[in-house]
């Protein structure tokens, strides 16, 4: 007995080839949407045009659902069990669900998204966990983490080694994209859980607040060109 699900694209399933993940427990909606959701904020490839996308959800749902040999498996499709008799199978695009097959009953519908994600990133190794705020701000938002940076990760791992303690933003202090330069200062009029007011060039703006696991921040600004650019907390300057 499990909570089985077959999870893999319109493609494959039609011509009953390519690569699909087999779950043997969390099968249901609920459970799958989060798995799906948790890698597209993590800005993962996506598995109908990257084989890295179907690692990448592997990775997550086993690091979830743990070492268990009958936990999670992957294979071509014809060889797993899509008529299982639980969940039958997902068609997803784009990390998100598309369409089911051998599925006739009612949603599992016992997990709020918010709250799985949050557990799901727990499970996750320490140094790859966006962290409860975060997951909560790019929500808010509809956002994903490439849409902040491409290399945080690298630059919170860099502090941490390094013993480097950078604050979250400070009401009425003074932050630049270029410290150089003072025709990107900006200055933090307030902010509330999950936005910024910034006054840029006498007027204010009301802009996202990105919260890292480190206590440092983001916000997301386009700039004269329309082109988004993101300032850090870290980018704090003397005006």
């Amino acid at each position: 007995m499990g909570n089985r699900a077959v999870i893999t694209t319109e493609e494959n399933f039609e011509k009953n080839s390519g690569l699909g993940v087999y779950l043997h427990w969390n099968g249901g909606r609920d459970s799958v949407q989060g798995f799906l959701e948790y890698c597209r904020l993590r800005s993962f490839r996506r598995p109908e045009s990257d084989d890295y996308g179907w690692a990448r959800l592997c990775q997550v749902a086993a690091n979830f659902l743990g070492a268990d040999g009958c936990s999670i498996g992957v294979d071509e499709i014809s060889r797993l069990d899509m008529d299982n008799g639980d969940n039958g199978v997902y068609l997803i695009k784009d990390w998100k669900i598309v369409g089911r097959r051998f599925f006739d009953r009612e949603e599992q519908d016992c997990y709020s998204l918010h709250d799985f994600l949050h557990a799901l990133d727990e499970s996750q190794p320490e140094q790859q966990q966006l962290g409860n705020d975060m997951i909560d701000c790019l929500l808010y938002h509809d956002k994903v983490i490439s849409d902040i940076s491409w290399n945080y990760q690298y630059e919170i791992n860099k502090r941490a080694e390094e013993g480097k303690n950078v604050g979250a933003f400070q009401i009425g202090r003074f932050y630049a994209f270029n410290e150089n330069d003072p025709k990107t200062f900006v200055k933090v009029a307030d902010k509330t859980r999950m936005e910024l007011i910034l006054e840029i060039e006498g007027k204010e703006r009301k802009l996202p607040r990105f919260k890292w696991k480190d206590g440092s921040e983001s916000t997301i600004l386009e700039d004269e060109y329309g082109r988004a650019r993101t300032l850090e907390s870290s980018k704090e300057v003397i005006a």
